[in-house]
């Protein structure tokens, strides 16, 4: 199976439909979509310094945005399955996008912060699934070949807890920029390779 992250970053982006349409005709290989938090994200954090809830809230509320980002894509890419439980991701043959409130909204092994992006959380479900390919799909400009995750953490591409679980995951890391177009084989030309 690949994971395939789409970055919140790609919401309004003429990036994001092309990648949902590549993504759902995609059948040789079960392919799983995280959604990043976006827009409805940005909206936990802004509500989080008017209201001044606490960080677990903010987290939980961090995941409900991936999950309306989830149901946003769904809509953009009707032929894409609505994945909740581990049975359904694992029955997957397909392609579909991934609800995480119900196995990551209150899961106590994931830490309540915004350390911990979707893109852990990305890190976090490949690791349970033992998926070989984990894709992060980034608007940002991305280093060629190949880069270590704390060059990439201390860029501002991933977050600051994907290195702990990047150390222990035994398979492959990619990020892409939203504007790859390409299929899915391993391993992908163009992308650079996280190194742990």
């Amino acid at each position: 199976m690949w994971i395939v992250k789409l970055g919140g970053s790609l919401a309004g982006q003429a990036h994001l439909r092309p990648w949902l349409d590549q993504l759902a005709r995609r059948a040789a290989r079960p392919c799983l979509i995280v959604p990043g938090g976006g827009p409805f994200a940005d909206a936990v954090r802004a509500a989080e310094l008017i209201i001044g809830y606490d960080t677990l809230a903010a987290h939980r509320m961090a995941i409900l945005a991936m999950q309306q980002m989830a149901m946003a894509f769904l809509s953009l890419q009707p032929a894409l399955a609505a994945l909740e439980t581990m049975a359904e991701i694992q029955a997957l043959a397909g392609s579909g996008v991934w609800l995480p409130w119900n196995l990551a909204g209150r899961d106590p092994s994931i830490r309540p912060s915004w350390d911990v992006t979707s893109d852990s959380l990305a890190l976090w479900l490949a690791h349970r699934l033992g998926a070989p390919n984990l894709v992060l799909v980034k608007s940002a400009a991305l280093p060629e070949g190949q880069a270590d995750v704390g060059s990439l953490i201390d860029a501002g591409i991933l977050d600051t807890a994907f290195a702990g679980l990047a150390a222990t995951y035994q398979g492959h890391i990619d990020l892409l920029h939203a504007d790859w177009r390409g299929s899915l084989v391993e391993p992908l030309p163009s992308a650079c390779r996280v190194r742990a």
